[in-house]
């Protein structure tokens, strides 16, 4: 059964407003996707974290989805680093977690380099409805700026 996640807002100045998304929250979202993802009756052999922030997401995932495989896919300062990638084998279904689909471009990255293997994406959040983000638990449908439990809430972008 889903459950609502309800996000406590707290404005820093007006121009710059954030969404605290609490641990709680970051739970329910999780066990949110893992619900459609057996729902969907897919099963992965490996997750694919995409760094820093689908890090913990994938781990939660993972026990979510009783699968012990989680490698990272290498993204620094929003460039992906492919060769420093684990070799993925074209036999073998990954699931690739993040932790938010916003402006989409390490999306398109991703799905482009990963391409020749078999893969789904799915987020804890996705900014918008209309995105190509096709598995999300929640969408926010704002521009505020997400802070997850695992980052320093003096974090700006």
């Amino acid at each position: 059964m889903e459950r609502s996640v309800e996000y406590k807002t707290e404005v820093i100045n007006e121009s710059s407003p954030k969404v605290y998304c609490t641990w709680q929250e970051v739970e329910i979202l999780v066990e949110t996707l893992a619900s459609k993802i057996k729902r969907s009756s897919k099963k992965y052999d490996v997750i694919l974290a995409i760094t820093n922030g689908g890090i913990i997401p994938a781990r939660l995932m993972a026990r979510e989805l009783h699968i012990d495989d989680i490698k990272f896919i290498p993204i620094r300062n929003k460039q992906l680093f492919i060769k420093e990638m684990y070799p993925l084998r074209k036999d073998k279904k990954y699931l690739v977690v993040d932790e938010i689909y916003d402006t989409g471009n390490t999306f398109f990255k991703m799905s482009d380099a990963l391409s020749e293997f078999n893969c789904d994406f799915v987020f804890l959040i996705s900014r918008y409805k209309d995105s190509n983000a096709k598995t999300v638990a929640k969408v926010l449908n704002h521009n505020k700026w997400v802070v997850f439990p695992w980052e320093s809430k003096r974090y700006s972008p």
